[in-house]
């Protein structure tokens, strides 16, 4: 059966028509030589007739693509509901903790000025960077040789009243004993001119009575005797009682002089007392001397470090025990963060961890984890703790803020699962799977460590398995489903 199409060309091209030959090939022949057919005149369209055209063009193949469509929908599948799934893998699981907080230093210094000295240059100030040796401080040396003079001095000065008290308590003591003895024997013969003097008064009071008596007899010559022994009896206690004050007078001088003398003595415990004294003044002229010395060429810095506060003045004098300023380390830093009550299930002292600062990382060790939680702005209660830095450098700064990811527990070659996958129910930890008949299967798990992203399965799974990440509502265990990689 011969097949035949036209073919348009331009006005000046005939209309030609393909037509089988003998041998089955197609070859080209006019139209017009076809028998029964006659040639006719092409016709141009007027712009509302191909747009007329155009539209039942377009009407006809909607028509037909809603048909197809009636047609699949007879003849195809219920489709099922999808779920979006992730293969269990075998990986390694690290339990990070992300955290931030700000570089201080764990060593501080405050400089004191170890003598009473003039200033004459401060050569830091706040924010400056100082290596270990650099010279912070210089003093005025002139007034530095005065102070090592005042301090020699000084301890002359104690030894000399030293000296000086010791000899006026041996003197004393040499006084005290002469006197004590002198009082002694004074004491009796004071008892004993006293009895001698009661003595003569109760003669006098016995001659007396013997006078009257002899008088009243009328015994003239034994009147006479009387009388003359009461004389000589009162010249004698008038001797005596001469006598008698001036042993008091001396008895009353050597107890004043034993009584200063002892009160002058040096005791055992005043004595150590002005040791003491005489040897505090050697060491404090000692010390000073020693400090200007030390601080003759400058007072230095001991390590690397940020100065973070000044306190002297160029020309001010520093007593001794004054505030210099202060140098924070930058030898050995760290970061001081705060972690809640998850945070510690993970964290130990002695867990490395990677600190980041402006962009530059660096090692850190989990040196000291605090026993006593505070509250937060918000009034959670959380934890602090200290990351040291193990390779600070100069590009730290104290104060900024850095990033911190402590290293927690680590497990290799294990079953691994997203963490989103992991559902926790009254019996334990599950998660649901697609079986290879494409149902939902509720499969309990042992589960271990845990990252931001992974968890570990101990039991329960196998690698391949296909997890589901999330379960829909309505979406029940043994539902035939259609698992989506995501």
């Amino acid at each position: 059966m011969r097949r035949r199409w036209k073919k348009d060309r331009t006005d000046d091209q005939e209309l030609m028509q393909a037509a089988a030959t003998e041998d089955g090939d197609l070859e080209l022949i006019p139209v017009e030589t076809l028998p029964g057919r006659r040639r006719k005149e092409k016709k141009d369209l007027t712009a509302a007739q191909k747009k007329k055209r155009r539209k039942r063009i377009l009407a006809g193949a909607a028509a037909a693509l809603f048909v197809l469509f009636l047609i699949s929908r007879m003849f195809a599948p219920a489709a099922l509901p999808a779920v979006i799934v992730r293969e269990a893998q075998t990986g390694t699981v690290e339990q990070n903790v992300d955290a931030s907080g700000a570089v201080k230093a764990e060593q501080t210094k405050v400089y004191f000025s170890p003598l009473t000295a003039k200033v004459a240059e401060c050569r830091v100030q706040e924010g400056d960077a100082v290596a270990a040796g650099d010279v912070l401080v210089v003093y005025d040396e002139a007034d530095l040789q005065t102070r090592r003079k005042e301090a020699s001095l000084q301890n002359d000065e104690a030894y000399y009243n030293y000296q000086n008290a010791v000899s006026k308590s041996n003197e004393d003591a040499a006084e005290y004993s002469r006197s004590s003895h002198d009082v002694e024997i004074l004491e009796q013969q004071v008892e004993t001119w006293k009895g001698e003097v009661r003595a003569l008064k109760q003669y006098l009071t016995d001659m007396g009575c013997f006078l009257r008596e002899a008088q009243n007899d009328g015994h003239v010559n034994l009147a006479e005797e009387y009388q003359a022994k009461i004389d000589q009896a009162n010249n004698d206690l008038a001797v005596k009682q001469e006598e008698l004050a001036d042993f008091e007078s001396d008895l009353a001088e050597q107890k004043s002089i034993k009584s200063s003398t002892e009160s002058s003595m040096l005791t055992a415990s005043g004595r150590k007392q002005a040791e003491a004294t005489k040897e505090l003044a050697a060491l404090k002229a000692q010390e000073v001397t020693a400090a200007a010395d030390d601080v003759s060429g400058g007072l230095t810095a001991e390590f690397g470090g940020i100065v973070t506060s000044v306190k002297a003045v160029d020309g001010g004098t520093i007593e001794s025990g004054g505030e210099l300023l202060t140098v924070e380390s930058t030898e050995d830093v760290c970061v001081s963060v705060s972690l809640n009550k998850s945070d510690l299930e993970k964290v130990k002292e002695g867990q490395t961890a990677a600190v980041t600062v402006v962009g530059k990382e660096y090692e850190g060790t989990v040196t000291r984890i605090s026993r006593s939680a505070t509250k937060n702005d918000k009034g959670a209660a959380v934890i602090s703790s200290e990351i040291h830095i193990d390779n600070p450098d100069e590009d730290l700064y104290l104060g900024v803020e850095a990033k911190v990811v402590i290293h927690g527990e680590r497990a290799e070659n294990v079953v691994t699962v997203p963490i989103e996958s992991v559902n926790i129910g009254k019996d334990g930890s599950f998660v649901y799977v697609v079986n290879e008949q494409g149902a939902v299967e509720k499969r309990m798990v042992e589960t271990g460590i845990s990252s931001a992203e992974l968890t570990e399965i101990r039991q329960g799974l196998e690698p391949g398995e296909k997890v589901v990440l999330s379960v829909g509502s309505g979406l029940t265990e043994g539902a035939l489903v259609t698992p989506v990689e995501g």
